[in-house]
């Protein structure tokens, strides 16, 4: 089913490798809805996101992408600043 949907499985490392996928990496969505406006609030840069067509992104590329991650503080951060 999920071939069928365009689902595909990447593997982006072991468990202990799964803060490249947090909020504010390049695979978190960011890819996938493209550029947020700039100089938005929070809840227009949501309401941008929800309305915004996704589009689909190669296997290579999530893997290229968070390769490209590196490692915040522990504990990582939530802001505004994740999603732009």
């Amino acid at each position: 089913m999920l071939d069928i949907l365009g689902y595909d499985a990447v593997d982006i490392g072991t468990l202990a490798d799964n803060w490249r996928s947090e909020p504010g990496t390049p695979v978190y969505g960011n890819a996938c809805y493209g550029e947020v406006p700039k100089d938005v609030s929070l809840d227009k840069t949501m309401e941008w996101i929800f309305q915004a067509p996704g589009v689909p992104i190669p296997a290579d590329r999530v893997r290229e992408l968070t390769a490209t991650v590196v490692r915040g503080p522990a504990g990582g951060s939530f802001s505004v600043d994740a999603w732009t």
